[in-house]
């Protein structure tokens, strides 16, 4: 019984769900291959196109896709989302649809926001954020976004830096989330962090890493000014211990994980040219009659 359970066919509605979870996993800027050959593999197209649009909305929004044209400069997450397909740009004041297939915005219009005081807090925050960004993430964009309730103001910030190289085999991506809630009356508040990088390696093998911390820490409130300045050093020194962290963690995988990984070289210490061994049988071979 148990092994003919086992062996059934799987429905429409687990073969989504495995996809889903698998382009979920899908390394930085290769979602479109990974959907190309998960289609494939499904053949089954009245399954997946109808998921297309809402597996690339899914990615884009958790893998913070920027958006870059004249009009704004933005990168897409649930926090900035208005409603299906329409996104906020908070420092340009204006608001887009986004199709998540093609990855074209469109549809610009003006989107002033009506809280100044907490607009003032959000564009500092944008301010120091951006210069740090500009300085450690080649590439790298930063959003910052504000959601007002009765009693607080949540402010959002949003990193990612991403570096593709297929040319050279690897591509990856750093990316970091930190949340903090201001009062009328706040002298300090918890900052809440995220961060995680993807990366992968895919010459004569497939090597797929993913790791992720979160940092939770005191910020004390003053100005505007002077708390960025506080958050923006904050956000350094997390960054900074994480990237160590990984470094030492590299070295130790360097001698044993990955040296597992790799291929012993025969007693000639030389790759083997198979091609040459290949061409040369076929040279020798004698021609049949």
């Amino acid at each position: 019984m148990d092994r003919m359970t086992r062996e059934r066919p799987l429905t429409r509605q687990e073969k989504v769900k495995i996809v889903g979870s698998l382009l979920k996993q899908a390394p930085p800027e290769e979602f479109y291959e990974a959907f190309s050959d998960l289609r494939l593999l499904v053949g089954d197209d009245s399954l997946l196109c109808p998921e297309a649009a809402s597996l690339c909305a899914l990615h884009n929004k958790l893998y913070f896709t920027p958006v870059m044209r004249k009009e704004c400069e933005v990168l897409l997450t649930r926090h900035n989302e208005l409603e299906e397909k329409h996104f906020l740009d908070s420092q340009r004041q204006v608001s887009f649809k986004f199709d998540h297939v093609r990855k074209e915005a469109s549809e610009f219009q003006a989107h002033p926001q009506e809280d100044e005081k907490g607009e003032a807090w959000r564009r500092a925050l944008y301010e120091g954020l951006k210069a740090y960004v500009s300085s450690h993430y080649p590439g790298g964009i930063c959003s910052v976004f504000i959601k007002d309730t009765a009693i607080r103001k949540i402010l959002i910030a949003c990193i990612a830096g991403r570096l593709h190289r297929p040319s050279a085999f690897w591509n990856g991506l750093w990316k970091s989330e930190w949340t903090f809630t201001l009062t009328p009356t706040s002298t300090s508040t918890q900052v809440a962090g995220t961060i995680m990088v993807q990366a992968h390696y895919f010459e004569d093998g497939n090597i797929h890493l993913t790791v992720c911390k979160d940092v939770a820490e005191n910020l004390p409130v003053t100005t505007e000014t002077q708390t960025s300045q506080d958050f923006v050093k904050l956000l350094e020194d997390a960054d900074n211990q994480f990237q160590d962290g990984l470094m030492e963690e590299y070295k130790r995988m360097s001698n044993t994980h990955l040296k597992a990984f790799r291929r012993q070289l025969p007693i000639t210490h030389s790759t083997i040219d198979w091609e040459k061994i290949v061409t040369a049988k076929i040279v020798e071979a004698p021609a049949v009659q």
